[in-house]
């Protein structure tokens, strides 16, 4: 697929699409890509000078599954399947229950005994695509365990045929290191003006 086609499944498989544009309060977006072209992504909001809005950018990948799950690093164990697992601090505790049933869609996890310490899981899952969420408790970062349950995410992942997107804000410079990591093919940036939510 062009990168242009990618980033623009990508801005779906995010936001949706709602009434002919991209969904979530999205007013509009633009995807580039690393050789400079650029495509209007229209959303369908209208907005006045008072209504409160957001713009943001993020950098976007591709991920391509490795050929076998990675391992685990000593002291942890790789895991994908349902289990008894301590929920990581502040996560909704129904969302868990259905993200351990599978009802979330895959997901993989490093685990120090029953406590998850680092989380990859589908963010956002369509028919055609998925984007991974990756999430790694604050004692255990900086320590490469963010690639490796992406890597395995993208392996478990891939059996369905999806293309497969990684995304981070463009000042998440963590984030890039481990798209870098995972060897994620750069696509280019989406940038977005959105309607602020409500608080």
């Amino acid at each position: 697929m062009d990168p242009l086609e990618l980033l623009r499944l990508e801005a779906e498989t995010i936001w949706g699409r709602e009434a002919g544009g991209l969904g979530c309060g999205t007013v509009f977006a633009t995807a580039t890509t690393f050789d400079g072209r650029t495509e209007l992504l229209d959303g369908h909001p209208e907005i006045t000078p008072e209504t409160p809005a957001i713009i943001t950018a993020a950098r976007c990948w591709i991920l391509t599954p490795p050929a076998r799950l990675p391992s685990a690093p000593p002291g942890l164990a790789l895991v994908h399947d349902h289990r008894d697992l301590r929920a990581p601090t502040g996560w909704d505790p129904d969302e868990w229950r259905l993200l351990l049933a599978g009802e979330r869609g895959p997901w993989a996890a490093l685990v120090d005994d029953d406590d998850v310490v680092s989380l990859a899981r589908c963010a956002r899952l369509t028919e055609r695509a998925a984007e991974v969420g990756v999430r790694t408790q604050d004692a255990y970062q900086g320590r490469g365990l963010a690639s490796i349950v992406v890597r395995a995410w993208a392996k478990l992942v891939a059996a369905d045929g999806r293309v497969l997107f990684y995304s981070a804000l463009a000042d998440n410079h963590a984030s890039h290191r481990v798209a870098a990591k995972c060897g994620a093919e750069p696509l280019g940036l989406l940038c977005r003006l959105g309607i602020s939510p409500t608080p």
